[in-house]
């Protein structure tokens, strides 16, 4: 028995045909409009600046110079790697996320010893 269009035999409502597979792939995954994605980067970009400009503030604020200077190398290396993500260059992404977390560690150990 053929259910009706948007139901399955369990009742749940889909904005899919089962029938028509080529208009799904058509539309895709994001059909329904979540688009998780940009959230998620904003909010790392948000808590990451914070994260980051927490740990200049702290290293002015307390007098400590290395503490400053980690964190502005961490900051540069976040944004060369975002540069390197547009460029889709996920190796180099990659490789400047790393260092930009070793130097905020750095900066963090800087801070508290």
């Amino acid at each position: 028995m053929h259910e009706p269009v948007g139901q399955d035999e369990y009742g749940s409502t889909s904005p899919f045909d089962p029938d028509d597979l080529s208009r799904l792939n058509a539309i895709g995954p994001s059909a329904g409009g979540n688009d998780f994605e940009k959230y998620a980067v904003a909010v790392i970009i948000v808590f990451g600046a914070l994260i980051i400009g927490g740990l200049m503030a702290a290293g002015l604020s307390f007098g400590r110079r290395s503490t400053f200077f980690f964190a502005l190398g961490g900051a540069t290396a976040a944004w060369i790697s975002g540069n390197a993500l547009l460029l889709d260059r996920p190796r180099i992404y990659a490789l400047f996320v790393g260092i930009a977390a070793l130097m905020l560690i750095a900066s963090t150990i800087a801070l508290v010893t």
